[in-house]
């Protein structure tokens, strides 16, 4: 128990660390318009990339994002990765997408620009109308410039231009990785995100290349000339870096070396625009809450929505003394279940229909309050003791898989136990080991508490000096329970549980069963409902 204190004055700080970390007001976006993004992959070869860059142009890309790639995905930069900081790769990477003139692509795309140097608007009015939300529509429709309000809106998404070049490498197949039960991939991969710089003088300068039918045949050159000299340079955003992984079983998988390569090529994707979006406030959708039974929101599949994305939500509370105005958090909600998100992949009708969420902290919120994004890496670690015939050390790890299963508040866990028990038969005492693994779901009783019911399967090991482990003894059990969890803070809880320990086998060691005795009588009625009672730390 003293060791458990120590840690948990360790983790504390941490914590405390963290909150004062989300609770940062500048790092509130005041607003939310959607974005443009170029995606391209450094093409250096290494691991079996051979195989890879042949998944890259089968990627599923964000709904989230205005798709603005160029005429290939694959990027071949004039220096080799080797012994380079990623912050040096992300200079050369700079410097050889200026020197492609990146940015006047970009540009060029926007405006359909032609052979012949003649430029439309459309596609910039098309993002505009796409991009407009009820109220943008509603406000509209009450003017007179109508539909024109509304495709002008895309002239302001232009300098939301954003370049995502990602970085895959150090491929192994599981045979490498000397997991040789699995089949599949794993990589490293970096995103290197940077915008282009459409400054208001970069955009007078544009307007001046615009050729108009009335032009004279000089004048069509010279502004033809005057666009291919023109600079759009880009500015480095920030950087993200992350392991992927895409294996299965060789017993029970069923998808092919070939499948698995393009799921990792996928994740590398998603992984990466997902970790952007905790760090990038552009990518932060903010939106009004626009009902509170349920709470939903006009948000959905075209914001990129999926279950379990977590919303920050703030009042704007106004001093009367200062004349202004500051945002408070009031609490955190969740995106349902995949069926409760709306797909709102079209243009505003002045009736969009909305999203539902459900809270896990806070007090009331009321219709107007404002939801910012704020994705977590959805892993929660919970660390306390048990007591009961088995008890001692308790530490378990769980993950949420909302944004992959569509199903809201569900887990995987796995958890680890230490402590010690008296074995009559042998005379002796053992140092105790047991872990475990399964599935959660959690049910929201309350705002800020939490019913997870869980079951699962496990092991436990017995060893001493006499029985070290190379011949240390062991049995299979099935676990069941419920852990009952009070926010003391968004992500940070108290927590308690009742938690059941059902040995299935008897003792046995590499060579087999050791003994028929069954383990609950091998360490003096060992198994049953244990309590147990920690705090939780979420990620």
């Amino acid at each position: 128990m003293k060791k458990l204190l120590v840690l948990l004055g360790f983790l504390f700080p941490l914590w405390l660390f963290a909150q004062q970390t989300s609770n940062n007001q500048s790092a509130i976006p005041e607003s939310y318009l959607r974005n443009s993004i170029t995606v391209m992959f450094i093409d250096q070869g290494g691991n079996h990339w051979s195989l890879a860059k042949q998944k890259v142009e089968n990627l599923s890309f964000s709904d989230k994002y205005d798709n603005h790639n160029l005429s290939g995905l694959l990027f071949n930069t004039s220096f080799s990765r080797g012994s380079l900081l990623p912050t040096a790769v992300a200079e050369a990477l700079k410097s050889d997408l200026n020197k492609r003139n990146l940015g006047r692509d970009i540009i060029a795309k926007w405006y359909n620009r032609q052979p012949d140097g003649t430029m439309d608007v459309e596609l910039v009015h098309q993002r505009g109308r796409f991009t407009a939300t009820d109220a943008d529509y509603i406000v509209a429709a009450s003017s007179r410039r109508g539909d024109a309000a509304l495709e002008d809106l895309g002239n302001r998404l232009v300098n939301k231009s954003y370049i995502l070049v990602i970085d895959l490498n150090d491929i192994k197949s599981m045979a490498e990785a000397d997991e040789e039960s699995l089949k599949g991939w794993r990589g490293n991969a970096t995103g290197y995100l940077y915008r282009i710089d459409f400054d208001e003088e970069t955009r007078l300068a544009f307007y001046d290349t615009w050729i108009y039918d009335d032009d004279l045949t000089d004048a069509k050159n010279f502004k033809k000339n005057a666009f291919n000299n023109l600079e759009i340079p880009l500015e480095f955003v920030t950087m993200v870096s992350t392991s992927v992984r895409s294996t299965q079983t060789k017993q029970y998988g069923s998808k092919s070396e070939d499948q698995l390569m393009q799921d990792l090529v996928q994740k590398s994707y998603n992984d990466i625009l997902y970790n952007l979006e905790m760090k990038v406030d552009a990518f932060k959708v903010v939106t009004p809450l626009y009902g509170r039974r349920p709470l939903r929101a006009k948000i959905g599949l075209k914001e990129g929505l999926k279950t379990d994305f977590r919303f920050f939500v703030y009042e704007h509370v106004y001093n009367s003394r200062t004349n202004s105005t500051r945002q408070v958090r009031r609490g955190v909600i969740r995106a349902k279940s995949s069926s409760k998100i709306h797909d709102n992949r079209h243009e505003a009708t002045g009736e969009m229909g909305t999203s539902q969420f459900y809270q896990v902290a806070g007090t009331r919120l009321e219709e107007g309050y404002t939801l910012v994004q704020r994705n977590d890496f959805g892993i929660e670690v919970t660390l306390g003791g048990e007591i009961g015939e088995i008890g001692g050390f308790y530490g378990r790890a769980d993950i949420r898989t909302g944004r992959f299963t569509g199903i809201r508040s569900f887990f995987v866990y796995v958890d680890l136990g230490l402590d010690e028990a008296y074995s009559p038969y042998y005379n002796e005492d053992f140092s105790m080991l047991r872990v475990s693994g399964g599935l959660a779901k959690g049910m929201q009783l309350m705002r800020n508490v939490e019913l997870r019911p869980y079951i699962g399967v496990g092991v436990e090991g017995a060893s001493n000096d006499t029985y070290s482990e190379d011949d240390a003894i062991q049995a299979y059990f099935f676990r069941a329970g419920a852990n009952l969890a009070l926010n003391l803070a968004h992500n940070f809880q108290l927590i308690g549980g009742l938690g059941s320990y059902n040995f299935v086998t008897d003792a046995e060691n590499e060579s087999g069963t050791v003994s028929e005795i069954p383990w609950s009588d091998l360490f003096s009625e060992r198994g049953g409902v244990s309590t147990m009672l920690g705090i939780k730390i979420m990620f």
